[in-house]
């Protein structure tokens, strides 16, 4: 999870990100997706497409979503599981 966290973080464009903890990168994240989801929805889409997390997918995750978990929550973790996905496709065909 650490690359894909990193290449999220990345993508993103966050500051900071090599003086916090796995925990607090992950929270930032959370937060910037939050703040995206209530003030500026256009450029939450975009960046969801730029890093090609399904939008099925994250309408079916979203309506599923646990009470205690924010829309960014959610979408932090679907956005990692796309880096992830990438990282282990890339290493694949690198080896071919």
């Amino acid at each position: 999870m650490d690359k894909a966290l990193t290449q999220a973080y990345n993508n993103l464009q966050l500051k900071d990100f090599k003086t916090t903890s796995e925990e607090e990168q992950f929270q930032k994240i959370v937060d910037y997706l939050d703040h995206l989801v209530t003030y500026d929805f256009n450029k939450l889409l975009s960046i969801l497409y730029r890093v090609d997390v399904s939008e099925d997918k994250a309408k079916m995750a979203l309506a599923n979503k646990k009470h205690s978990q924010t829309n960014g929550y959610i979408l932090a973790k679907l956005l990692i599981e796309r880096e992830a996905e990438k990282i282990k496709w890339r290493a694949h065909y690198r080896k071919k």
